[in-house]
């Protein structure tokens, strides 16, 4: 630290991650300061500066050697678990002040030699009494995780029997095609003999706990639920998404162009992003490639933006803070705001170069059998790459992370209607990949036809869904019964190697 950054730094004042002492001979009161910046983003404790008047009063030798010691035993015997700090003496024209940088910590709580927890509340300090706050804190070092934490009273009978089919054949293809189950016939097989595909010494019950989706007890961990559960909201109720698209640029306003049901979103994860990727889609508008009529149109913002920002806000939120994510549409720009701020070492910054540090690892793990991502962190990277106008904000006072997708000026001509029918002109094949993608767990005509904005009318069969049945891309669950009114689509193995070119 220079004389120079501390001149600039002082002016300022008292923030969250500085304080300010004129003088000190409290190694308790030094503690308190420095629990609460290990607690929070750690900080600087600059000692010879009035924190009334921000005037340099500056230290004597005697003072800096008295201080020096006493910041040291503070660190050492008023915190709990012990820390190391770096102290520095500047020389601030003419005047000595010690500047005390106490890092975030990585084992958090941490107390007062009284067992009192303190964090940063703006330039102040508060103790903490929250047992939610306690445990958003050891989450965010990596103490503990909401996604591991068993649901009280869940059971197996909670669980999605169709989304089981998908995860186990997801995870484990090897073992089922091995066995003769194939992707469309793993919706009509039964559980107990896709398990005895996968190890005959398990039952599913057992294959459950050994993947930590289920406890010793039965009973789903959060991660269970959320991936396979048929309503995670009847043990969850805020663990969803709140989709409202307004009218004007403020939430102040009583307008809205279209707001999403709760019940139209309530369900598994993966229901939960298809329900709010349809959101999207009809919301935003889209535009003529080429000139002539009958040109592919594409959204205005490109659909892979939303598919990575989405499945990134699911698997990464806070699932301790008691509140939804939040889908916001405005004219000028689209908020996904996901409860609780970044893990400790991230920042907007390290994000934005496909650094991760997954807050639900066993989540994680698991979600990607089910959400269209990798599991390499990369998902930030190809959003930004697909579109640029996007910022993010770790809000440390709302608790929140916020990904904002600015939208940007469209010629009014080149924009199109929604089309209600195939004689629109769209062109053949504009859906191809958003069918695929939405398919990858058995969907029914009208769920397809519904995500496309289009009727379940025939014609909008045989020129959107049965080319891509011929071409061996989507099939059908009951192929021995294709009118069947249980029929259900779903992308094959050569549909999904087709969307991972797309997607390079």
């Amino acid at each position: 630290m220079t004389a120079n950054e501390l001149k600039h730094i002082i002016p300022q004042g008292e923030t969250t991650t500085v304080q300010f002492k004129k003088r000190t001979d409290d190694a308790y009161k030094m503690g308190t300061e420095m629990v609460a910046f290990s607690n929070s983003q750690g900080g600087l404790l600059i000692i010879g500066v009035d924190d009334k008047t921000g005037a340099i009063t500056g230290l004597t030798f005697g003072e800096i050697q008295q201080t020096n010691a006493l910041l040291v035993n503070a660190a050492s015997e008023n915190v709990k678990p012990a820390i190391v700090i770096s102290t520095q003496t500047v020389d601030i024209d003419g005047q000595n002040v010690i500047v005390a940088t106490i890092p975030q910590g990585k084992d958090k709580p941490y107390k007062d030699n009284k067992g009192i927890i303190w964090v940063k509340n703006g330039s102040d300090k508060r103790k903490v009494f929250s047992n939610t706050e306690l445990r958003v804190m050891m989450q965010n070092c990596g103490n503990l995780a909401a996604d591991k934490d068993s649901v009280e009273g869940s059971s197996y009978k909670d669980i999605s029997l169709s989304t089981l089919r998908h995860f186990l054949y997801e995870r484990y293809t090897a073992e089922c095609v091995a066995a003769g189950i194939t992707n469309t016939l793993i919706q009509t097989t039964e559980i107990d003999a896709i398990v005895n595909a996968i190890d005959v010494n398990f039952t599913i019950g057992q294959l459950l706990q050994n993947i930590s989706l289920m406890d010793e007890k039965g009973q789903l961990t959060l991660s269970g639920l959320l991936l396979l559960g048929n309503s995670i909201q009847r043990y969850r109720p805020v663990f969803t998404v709140k989709c409202v698209s307004f009218v004007g640029n403020s939430m102040a306003t009583s307008e809205f162009r279209d707001k999403m049901p709760d019940r139209e979103i309530e369900g598994s994860l993966l229901h939960q992003y298809n329900a709010a990727i349809s959101f999207i889609t009809r919301n935003l508008k889209s535009i003529q490639v080429e000139e002539n009529f009958n040109s592919i149109a594409r959204l205005e913002i490109p659909l892979d933006v939303f598919v990575e920002i989405l499945t990134n806000a699911l698997i990464h939120r806070d699932y301790y803070q008691n509140s939804p994510i939040r889908l916001f549409i405005f004219d000028n720009r689209i908020e996904i705001c996901s409860p609780g701020i970044l893990p400790d070492s991230v920042t907007e910054d390290s994000i934005k170069e496909g650094i991760s540090k997954p807050r639900n690892q066993l989540l994680f793990d698991n979600a990607k059998y089910l959400l269209p991502y990798t599991g390499i962190g990369s998902g930030i990277i190809r959003a930004m790459k697909s579109y640029n106008h996007i910022t993010f904000e770790n809000s440390y006072a709302k608790e929140e992370f916020v990904v904002t997708v600015h939208r940007q000026e469209i010629d009014k001509e080149s924009v199109q209607d929604k089309p209600k029918s195939v004689y629109d002109g769209v062109q053949d094949g504009v859906y191809d990949e958003k069918i695929l993608a939405f398919a990858v767990m058995a969907k029914s005509r009208k769920e397809i036809m519904d995500l496309i904005g289009l009727s379940t009318h025939s014609d909008n069969y045989e020129r959107y869904m049965l080319p891509l049945l011929k071409k061996g891309l989507l099939a059908m669950t009951l192929p021995d019964k294709p009118n069947s009114k249980n029929q259900k689509y779903i992308t094959t193995e050569q549909g999904k190697k087709s969307l991972m070119r797309a997607e390079k």
